[in-house]
């Protein structure tokens, strides 16, 4: 029984891994064409104290759900000269905080609504002829995605407590030690350098501490 566990898990978290990495791209692609350049002279126009630059950053990374999307319209910004380099570090260190949401989609529970969010905008963008309510119903659809892959390895780590073999491998990352902690801080890097999204990997961290398979401070 236990081959099909592992291949159900594995599924599980490659599946929605793969639809939250695609709800950040279409919400992105949506995003950009409704404001793109407008976007860039918003945050340029009220970024001119450094808390009020923070709270920009941290207000658009929780919108697109993606700091690196975030950190690509500033440098934008700087270079065409709308945003000066104070400004810009101001928004990136808010980008930093506002990819933390994450961590409330799966905390708050409000996963579940990702599947009826995703099939209401399908629909939308499917049948309306308007461009600007298609790329809305696209960044919407984005943010189901999201919420909806979020959702599946949520569950499919649920699974591991039912693994022993898996549950053991978990407990060799335990941050007790120096050593200890550097491992866990490698594990992290090699996850977001080959998945590209620290968001992603903060999803699956914390549904692994949230299942109980890793410790509080592993996560």
């Amino acid at each position: 029984m236990e081959a099909p566990n592992v291949v159900n898990m594995f599924f599980g978290i490659v599946g929605g891994l793969g639809i939250f990495l695609l709800g950040m791209k279409s919400m992105s692609d949506g995003m950009q064409a409704i404001a793109g350049a407008n976007l860039r002279r918003m945050i340029g126009a009220v970024t001119h104290y450094r808390l009020m630059a923070t709270s920009v950053g941290i207000i658009v990374t929780c919108v697109v759900q993606s700091s690196s999307i975030t950190t690509v319209l500033v440098i934008g910004s700087v270079n065409s000269g709308v945003m000066n380099l104070t400004q810009a570090i101001g928004v990136i260190m808010g980008a930093n905080i506002g990819t933390t949401v994450t961590g409330w989609i799966l905390v708050l529970n409000i996963g579940k609504y990702g599947l009826p969010l995703l099939g209401l905008m399908s629909l939308l963008y499917l049948f309306v002829k308007s461009d600007r309510w298609r790329f809305l119903a696209l960044t919407l659809m984005g943010v189901g995605m999201i919420f909806f892959g979020l959702e599946l390895m949520k569950d499919a780590c649920a699974a591991i407590k039912d693994m022993p073999a898996f549950e053991d491998w978990f407990q060799r990352f335990q941050a007790d030690s120096y050593l200890g902690v550097w491992k866990c801080v490698l594990v992290g890097c090699v996850l977001t350098i080959l998945v590209q999204s620290s968001s992603a990997t903060l999803g699956i961290t914390i549904s692994l501490a949230y299942q109980g398979v890793i410790s509080y401070d592993t996560a």
